[in-house]
């Protein structure tokens, strides 16, 4: 792609916007409660976009469009997945989870794991912890390598220094801005998001004579319920494509807007935004991928098979069917989905790091009443291990770079398996102990490693695209079991659910 100025020009615009949204929160910004929850003061409208385009990395953008592009409507099970999923956590997690991290106090998950189950061993708490920051560096490696794609596209970099500067740029407004600042950046992304992904599949559509005659589609591409090699899909390939939607219970980014929510009552209006934002995003997105086969194929871009990486089909069609000015609002979009996942990840992992990891939390403490500028020590500390956090990532996208399906597939999952049934226990079950929960944590995070890394197996077992669903098919019998081979949790702990429970009747 030749280098346009008006590509550029759009590009400085939407950076501008960014950095002044996050100079605005900043200066409201002087506590630790601020800087990781806006206090709990959003509002419906900002959590329940902020919650969902927080989820819709740049595998939205390039992977989703890119599955229905070389597979077909198979992927329609996909977009099920992802809106139940995303239904069922609205619907039965967040009212719940909001009202008890308020009763014990907690600003992130593995604190509430740890005041939940009054552990004062503080194991589940490290462990959460640990397990949370290392799916974080593999969602922050995906948003680095699409960026990198990105800048590849436009201006021909080369991978290392398309990292770096996709670096800079995530880390430059994050660093800058909280919660709230992160969260409104999230809800423009949004907008833009959703623009890019409407004006795409209806621009193919209106131009191409016929975008579903099946040209140049493989035997079963318009069969919902058959792979592109017109197999039958398989038990395998259900439990996969569930998977999308099982790891939205244990995707911390978006429990955080639960817990963020500035009243309960609010909850079901956020659930209506986001429900509505999501199946626009992902229906315009599958129909993208559906009709740009046959729109490529006409304009003899393809040679009967795809000549390209499927992950840039977005990339290819942005520069072929449309003008400059558009072009580079276009790949705005690409951009958006990529900044508003890597900031809200980088943010989350920056105060998992600040609060939940032993050592730093203690020195975190004794910077909570020292005031740098206009904020506390212990928030300018969490900006610090959110440079440190966005290092490694940025090391590993350019020692290890990896395709994005597969980087999102593990952190996606595995945050999903490893703190999906526990946060449901945890919320329901009285009974549910300190054993049951870190056995079940364990378990979630070991299936989908395993899953993650291995090949083959009975029926392809192992090569599923994402590993959410045997990871909870494992984790929730072990938490059960444990919790039921163990003692019960102390009055201590009962008791405080009783409370939290008989406060929401």
């Amino acid at each position: 792609m030749a280098i346009e100025p008006v590509i550029v020009a759009v590009f400085a615009a939407y950076f501008a916007a960014l950095i002044a949204i996050a100079i605005v929160g900043a200066v409201r910004m002087r506590e630790m409660a601020d800087y990781v929850l806006a206090g709990r003061r959003m509002s419906s409208f900002v959590s329940a976009l902020s919650a969902s385009s927080s989820t819709t990395s740049g595998w939205t953008m390039l992977v989703f469009p890119a599955l229905a592009f070389s597979e077909g409507t198979v992927h329609l099970w996909t977009l099920v997945s992802i809106v139940l999923g995303a239904w069922f956590n609205w619907t039965f997690v967040a009212k719940r989870l909001r009202r008890y991290t308020i009763a014990v106090e907690s600003l992130t998950l593995p604190d509430f794991f740890e005041k939940r189950f009054a552990d004062r061993t503080g194991l589940l708490r490290t462990v959460s912890a640990m397990l949370t920051l290392l799916f974080i560096m593999f969602y922050v490696n995906s948003g680095l390598i699409g960026g990198t794609k990105l800048l590849g596209t436009i201006f021909g970099l080369e991978h290392n220094v398309g990292v770096l500067l996709a670096l800079a740029a995530v880390t430059s407004y994050t660093f800058i801005s909280g919660f709230m600042a992160v969260s409104r950046t999230d809800v423009f992304q949004s907008m833009v998001m959703l623009l890019c992904f409407i004006i795409l599949p209806l621009t193919l559509i209106f131009t191409t004579a016929s975008p579903f005659s099946g040209e140049g589609q493989p035997a079963g591409f318009l069969n919902p319920f058959t792979g592109a090699g017109n197999e039958t899909i398989t038990a395998v390939f259900i439990l996969s494509t569930a998977g999308w939607g099982l790891g939205a219970f244990g995707s911390q980014r978006v429990l955080q807007r639960f817990m963020a929510i500035e009243n309960e009552e609010r909850v079901t209006q956020s659930r209506n935004f986001a429900l509505t934002w999501i199946v626009l995003i992902f229906s315009f997105g599958f129909l993208f991928g559906i009709v740009a086969r046959p729109a490529l194929m006409e304009m003899g871009l393809l040679g009967g098979e795809s000549l390209f990486d499927p992950e840039r089909v977005y990339f290819v069609v942005s520069e072929a069917f449309f003008i400059p000015i558009f072009t580079g609002l276009l790949l705005t979009g690409v951009v958006a989905a990529i900044m508003s996942t890597a900031d809200s990840q980088l943010l989350l992992g920056s105060a998992i790091a600040t609060d939940d990891v032993p050592l730093v939390r203690r020195l975190g403490r004794r910077l909570e009443h020292v005031r740098v500028l206009w904020a506390s020590g212990r928030v300018w500390l969490g900006r610090a291990l959110l440079l440190v956090i966005g290092g490694i990532a940025g090391v590993l996208a350019v020692l290890w770079p990896d395709s994005i399906a597969s980087l999102v597939a593990y952190a996606w999952g595995g945050m999903g398996a490893s703190f999906g049934p526990v946060t449901i226990l945890a919320i329901c079950w009285r009974r549910f102990n300190f054993q049951g929960a870190l056995a079940s944590i364990v378990a979630g995070a070991t299936t989908v490693s395993v899953f993650q890394f291995a090949s083959g197996g009975p029926w392809g077992m192992f090569d599923m695209a994402i590993a959410s669903a045997p990871g909870y098919i494992v984790a929730f019998p072990v938490a059960i079991v444990v919790t039921l081979l163990t003692s019960p949790p102390p009055a201590e702990v009962t008791g405080q659910f009783d409370r939290v429970n008989a406060a929401a009747a």
